[in-house]
């Protein structure tokens, strides 16, 4: 893979979709691809997940770090080609939820009658771990913190190559949060932040533990991203509503783009 670039395996949230009116920023659910430093990493396990390079079933092993469990950033991982190549190391990586570790997590969800079989019957090895305030993969440096939504979220911060990227998925940017995630991802070179509902729908959604698309503009206005992309796209949105939504955000964050499924980044 290309160095310091961040591919958008999948960008909606919530459920995957299909047909016409989503084919230009896609209908799969979220999973980003970052390639900072020389290391290679994977940002949740939506059904983008699915879509990952075919080159990259060569790698001996792969880290794949989750934000939280919740299905549409899980339910990827049981049809990943890596995940059935043997041989293959998925290294998986999730703070502990509702008192269940990485690998309970996936299989309260990989396990009969909600799937056939555990994750013990992939072809490749899965090894489970923690997700620390810090860690490293090489050169590349991955800081933690907590975000806000139901059950709990981890924001990522990935540095490498003299680049570093801030994935902020599922959470919702509150007055309280604000200030620490504005610190948290000041100047980064690409922001990648929630965004699922306009102003007109907050009112019936604040609840879910997603942002306006008009907050994920200001934060990356306020924190100096010199690139942004919304994501976890709600799965009513059509392209075109996206684009007019896309129009707004860039009004208020020149830098700001709503992310499109196989878009790569370079940074």
């Amino acid at each position: 893979m290309k160095n310091n670039t961040v591919t958008i395996l999948g960008a909606r949230g919530s459920v995957s979709v299909s047909g016409a009116a989503f084919s230009r920023y896609g209908g799969a659910t979220t999973c980003v691809l970052v390639c900072l430093g020389g290391e290679t990493v994977v940002l949740d396990a939506g059904t983008g997940l699915l879509h990952l390079p075919e080159e990259l079933l060569s790698l001996p092993e792969l880290p794949l770090l989750l934000s939280h469990p919740h299905v549409d950033h899980l339910i990827g991982l049981p049809m990943c080609a890596y995940a059935l190549h043997p041989g293959a190391h998925l290294a998986l990586y999730a703070a502990s939820r509702g008192g269940l570790d990485a690998r309970a997590q996936v299989e309260r969800l990989l396990s009969p009658p909600l799937w056939p079989v555990g994750p013990e019957a992939l072809p490749g090895r899965i090894s489970w771990h923690e997700l620390p305030a810090a860690l490293r993969f090489g050169p590349l440096r991955v800081d933690t913190m907590e975000g806000v939504h139901p059950g709990g979220v981890t924001l990522l911060r990935l540095t490498g190559g003299g680049k570093r990227v801030v994935f902020a998925t599922d959470c919702t940017l509150t007055e309280a949060l604000l200030p620490d995630l504005r610190a948290f991802a000041a100047d980064c070179d690409l922001l990648l932040c929630d965004g699922q509902y306009s102003d007109g729908e907050w009112c019936a959604s604040a609840a879910f533990g997603h942002s306006r698309w008009t907050d994920a503009a200001r934060l990356a206005r306020d924190c100096g991203a010199k690139q942004a992309r919304i994501l976890h796209h709600d799965p009513r949105h059509t392209d075109d509503m996206l684009d007019a939504a896309e129009a707004e955000a860039a009004r208020i964050c020149p830098q700001c783009r709503f992310a499109r499924e196989g878009e790569v980044i370079c940074l």
